[in-house]
């Protein structure tokens, strides 16, 4: 029996390889009729992964001149060209008829509102979607593609053929940063959000106010920004300003440097203008972030007589905050308000609402009359009613409030948007999500970014799962996550990039919610790293990579 199995196992092996030797001989003759280099054993690598990727047998090669449907928007059109003029793809790039384009669209309206389809076959590239912002997924997709491509020895460039479909898990994919310690030129925060955009991420909050700077400008209200918007050296620029002796990623921006000790500067109502513009053009809702009623001592620097104390101070743990007892300021805030929501069309806006200090508020006369008057109890039921009653003047504007976690207030929560990150309250998510509240998830031990960026960190992201130390969570409640840097210790362009790169396309997996392989990760990144330090940003290349 064992000769006789040892014969059968011999013959069937001589069948297999004269038939792969044919099957192999018969691709090699297709591929010479059609012209067609031979499939790349090198697959693009694309992140976020998609959720759906299937490669073809072949390749096909880049016309010299590449046509784009116009039936693309002008703004994705001028993402492809960028792509594959950088990248010397093609020799020229044409605009045609979708009929007749070597990149085509469709319209399928079965598919989800950020769902899109992408072909690539061997005569053309087809993307399939069903809303404006499905196509431009596709398209960053086919930007990664295209950046890809490899060169032969004549000089062309080919892409393998593919099938791609691909859908977010989560539909809140955001980027929160800090401009109130560390401010940053409008024409950079417009190149990090173009890479967001390539990356998929949709939303970007802006921190734009806090004991550290006021970085908005209010006309009704100029001192906001004249007085609010600087500040002599703090403890961290102070430090900053020591460690870069011996490291030149600390140096503070000297563009935001006043007198040789004063940090500060405000962004204009125009610049801001035009920064959501770009964004929204590349798919991204800027979100903005006035922090009331505690961080709020830049603006009281301003205006003493918006605290209870008619200065600004320190607490016990945090800044005096705006006093909430006292009816003429509400006025002052809705003024605020009023002139930030022209600027922003987004449907959604953040008070802040975190770390409130209120001893003030025990002694304050105005306060206690407050809570006597409206049976609020205490003063956490006093920062509730201020709170309400923010979010009240912005859902008569037609805005959708949204709230640090450290808002929710159990007895009487408000109908807002939470976003959750003090890990430390690990139930919290929990219990927001069981009242039936929305929450951002963006807790402080693996979404904020603004720690020592290191190997270990960025696997504990990219590995990132609810269970076991977040339990409760009503998972239908969860709008998505965002990554968040605070800018204490970032003083500059490097030392951001430093933080950004690679930990967001980590985190945009996690977001996207394909993140499954941490090996398979790890190999993608060489080649985005490469690509990042091209577009000239500064990136931490992790030790997997240098070794």
């Amino acid at each position: 029996m064992k000769t006789q199995y040892s014969l059968i196992k011999r013959t069937s092996l001589i069948t297999l390889l004269i038939t792969a030797l044919f099957t192999t001989y018969s691709c090699a003759n297709d591929d010479d009729n059609n012209s067609q280099p031979n499939i790349s054993s090198k697959n693009i690598e694309i992140i976020p992964q998609p959720v759906s990727l299937e490669y073809g047998s072949q390749r096909i090669e880049m016309p010299s001149v590449v046509s784009i449907s116009k039936d693309i928007p002008s703004t994705m059109q001028k993402l492809l060209e960028k792509s594959i003029t950088d990248y010397k793809v093609a020799s020229s790039i044409n605009i045609e008829k979708n009929e007749s384009a070597f990149i085509s669209t469709k319209i399928d309206n079965s598919l989800s509102e950020e769902e899109y389809e992408l072909d690539i076959t061997q005569k053309s590239i087809l993307i399939t979607h069903s809303t404006q912002q499905g196509l431009l997924w596709g398209i960053q997709t086919l930007r990664q593609v295209l950046m890809q491509a490899e060169s032969s020895t004549k000089g062309d460039f080919s892409i393998p053929t593919l099938s791609i479909k691909d859908t977010p898990k989560y539909a809140w994919r955001g980027f929160h940063i800090d401009l109130a310690r560390h401010m940053f030129s409008l024409d950079y925060l417009k190149k990090v959000t173009d890479c967001l955009s390539l990356y998929k991420i949709n939303k970007i909050q802006l921190h734009l106010t806090d004991d550290q700077g006021w970085r908005i400008e209010i006309k009704k209200h100029p001192n906001l920004t004249t007085v609010g918007g600087w500040r002599h050296f703090d403890e961290y620029d102070e430090e900053c300003i020591k460690l870069s002796h011996t490291d030149a990623s600390y140096t503070i921006d000297e563009r935001y440097i006043r007198n040789g000790k004063e940090y500060g500067g405000f962004y204009t109502q125009d610049e801001i203008k035009d920064f959501v513009t770009f964004a929204t053009s590349v798919g991204i809702e800027v979100i903005p972030e006035i922090d009331m009623p505690g961080h709020f001592s830049a603006a009281i620097k301003a205006y003493p007589e918006l605290s209870c104390t008619g200065s600004s101070g320190w607490g016990e743990e945090f800044s005096y905050p705006v006093c909430a007892g006292k009816a003429k300021n509400h006025p002052f805030l809705y003024d605020i308000l009023d002139e930030v929501m022209t600027l922003f069309p987004s449907k959604h806006f953040h008070i802040g609402a975190d770390e409130v200090e209120k001893n003030n508020w025990k002694k304050c006369e105005d306060c206690q009359r407050l809570i006597a008057e409206e049976n609020l109890m205490n003063v956490e039921g006093l920062e509730n009613f201020f709170v309400n009653n923010i979010n009240s003047y912005l859902n008569k504007r037609e805005k959708s409030t949204m709230a640090w976690d450290d808002a929710f207030y159990k007895k009487e929560p408000q109908e807002m948007i939470y976003t959750y990150w003090r890990d430390w309250l690990p139930n919290q998510a929990g219990t927001i999500t069981q009242a039936g509240f929305p929450v951002v998830f963006m807790e402080w031990g693996n979404f904020y970014l603004s720690a020592t960026p290191s190997d270990e960190q960025l696997q504990s992201l990219y590995n990132f799962k609810f269970e076991p130390k977040f339990k409760g969570i009503v998972k239908s409640n969860i709008l998505g996550f965002q990554a968040c840097i605070w800018t204490e210790m970032i003083p500059n362009e490097q030392k951001l990039g430093h933080h950004l790169f690679p930990s967001i396309q980590a985190y945009t997996e996690v977001a996207w919610g394909t993140a499954s392989n941490w090996d398979s990760f790890k190999k993608k990144m060489n080649w985005h790293l490469k690509h990042l330090t091209k577009e000239g940003f500064y990136v931490r290349t992790p030790d997997f990579i240098k070794k």
